[in-house]
């Protein structure tokens, strides 16, 4: 072989190794997040204008009290009054409210406005439990409680019952997001999401054990056992849009520990969002959603949320109804279903194998 000829491959070898180098950033992000075989697609954005009519009948006095959107990166929201009702604005909780003092029959009727934005969130390396706040930990590592109609305690956020479970099924994940993950894993596995007839929700262990619950009731299970082994998390309330109508919706927030300080994140538990353990509400927030208030680890601000009309009144019939004006949604975004991307193995194994062949034709020619 001419000495021309060699040094020109060893230069042709050297030159691929450093192309290599200097894409390994984007090899190494193949290996960590494979591709997927499949996808759904989700908008990218949201603009939305509905009217909500709430139609309270009811003998005696009453106050009713509604809570306003926050507004976030996520959300932009403007509310008008158009029933022209007395009221007054409050801040308490965490929460501003409109406050109706009411007596006998009454129509609320509110007009909705504004856009969302769909945000996915793809955390490359998450620390472990120790890095969390302590002051986050007391905020939120505890159980809670709604007090019903007799003032009883319902716990409905209670860690204690499920931390062994929890403890044994993310006993092999070290990061908060691998035991985040697992916990979303295994209530996808073993309940299902179901709709209730009214009323104050159940508890968590009820709702383990009857193998299913609403959007509250399955976010409560999932923040009691996030917060029996240390990392905290809370109820997200807002409105959800499905099927040409606006409803009541929960789902949870949490924080993920980086080397760049805390992320947080959303999880929404329920099937049919993310059904099939396909992960679909794993870190994704969707546009189709308004958040109203997030539970502050306080009881108290918590049964206020639920017991959002009190009074004195007999024979009460309460209707909340939408009424669809705009729905436009705007952008795509293709996002892979997480049980169908391909095993690292085999990503590195074809990294590996274009790496040889590549170096052998070098050779060869």
């Amino acid at each position: 072989m001419k000495k021309g000829k060699l040094a020109g491959k060893i230069i042709a070898v050297i030159a691929f190794l450093i192309i290599l180098y200097l894409l390994f950033p984007t090899i190494q992000g193949f290996i960590e997040e494979p591709p997927a075989t499949e996808s759904f697609v989700m908008a990218k954005n949201f603009e939305f204008e509905f009217k909500r009519v709430i139609t309270v009948n009811a003998v005696g006095a009453y106050t009713l009290n509604i809570t306003l959107p926050q507004n976030n990166p996520y959300q932009k929201v403007e509310m008008i009054d158009e029933s022209h009702l007395p009221k007054k604005v409050l801040e308490e909780a965490n929460r501003t409210i409109w406050s109706y003092t009411l007596t006998g029959n009454h129509e609320i009727v509110i007009r909705y406005r504004g856009n969302t934005t769909t945000k996915i969130w793809k955390i490359e390396k998450s620390l472990n439990i120790d890095a969390i706040p302590e002051k986050l930990k007391k905020q939120y590592d505890h159980r809670e409680y709604i007090l019903d109609e007799h003032n009883q305690k319902i716990w409905v956020i209670n860690p204690q019952p499920f931390r062994n479970m929890t403890l044994n099924i993310t006993k092999d994940k070290g990061s908060v997001l691998d035991k985040l993950r697992a916990i979303y894993d295994v209530i996808q596995a073993n309940l299902e999401y179901n709709t209730q007839g009214g009323g104050l929700p159940h508890d968590a262990v009820t709702t383990w054990n009857r193998g299913g619950g609403d959007c509250d009731e399955l976010s409560f299970v999932f923040v009691s056992m996030a917060r029996s082994i240390g990392i905290p998390a809370w109820v997200e309330y807002g409105l959800l849009y499905t099927s040409k109508s606006w409803g009541p919706h929960a789902w949870v927030a949490t924080m993920i520990p980086t080397p760049n300080g805390l992320v947080k994140v959303n999880i929404d538990i329920t099937s049919d969002l993310g059904g099939e353990n396909l992960g679909r509400g794993f870190l994704i927030r969707d546009p189709y959603r308004i958040t109203l208030w997030e539970e502050d680890g306080n009881s108290s601000h918590l049964t206020s949320y639920y017991r959002f009309i009190m009074g004195h009144y007999q024979n009460l019939k309460y209707e909340d109804t939408t009424q669809i004006i705009e729905a436009k949604e705007m952008g795509e975004l293709h996002i892979g279903v997480e049980s169908s991307r391909l095993p690292r193995w085999m990503m590195m194994l074809f990294i590996a194998a274009v790496i040889i062949i590549v170096i052998f034709i070098i050779i060869k020619i």
